[in-house]
């Protein structure tokens, strides 16, 4: 599957994640029975661009199978701190702009966390309160997020060879 075939994949599953009704949360995804139940709540806290904030994933129980599973959200990533905007705008920067990874990287850093140049920029607004240690996110993460964005060091040069 080549880097035009994954796109389209990622984005059909985007628009069905988000078309999704009450009803069809309903329905198991293990057996598909719709004999379920809400089976209570969990809050996640990742991070936007206007900071932080608490999303609350809704859990379901299978009576059938009794299997538990939560409902999906097209914002959230699975197993991230971050929502999907911010793993987005690297790849667009990086890909776009044609910057070196770092460069990408202490990009977001300053407008997700605040931090560097973000007070340059915006010097009107009150000094944010943001811990003394933290960098958001790190330049590991970024390359990490354009690496399963598809691309790899000489895929270009894959893509012509047809």
């Amino acid at each position: 599957m080549n880097i035009i075939e994954r796109g389209r994949a990622f984005l059909r599953s985007l628009r069905e994640l988000a078309s999704r009704s009450v009803w069809d949360w309903k329905c198991c995804p293990r057996c598909g029975s719709t004999l379920t139940c809400k089976w209570g709540t969990y809050d996640r806290h990742p991070w936007f661009f206007e900071g932080r904030s608490t999303v609350a994933v809704q859990r379901h129980m299978c009576h059938s199978c009794h299997h538990t599973y939560s409902e999906g959200s097209a914002l959230l990533i699975r197993g991230s701190w971050y929502a999907r905007e911010v793993h987005r705008c690297p790849i667009d920067h990086w890909q776009h702009l044609g910057t070196s990874l770092q460069r990408t990287a202490e990009v977001l850093r300053s407008w997700v966390g605040k931090q560097e140049r973000y007070l340059l920029w915006r010097p009107l607004d009150p000094v944010p309160w943001r811990p003394s240690s933290a960098i958001w996110p790190p330049a590991p993460c970024t390359a990490g997020w354009i690496r399963r964005g598809g691309w790899r060091k000489g895929a270009w040069r894959d893509s012509w060879k047809g």
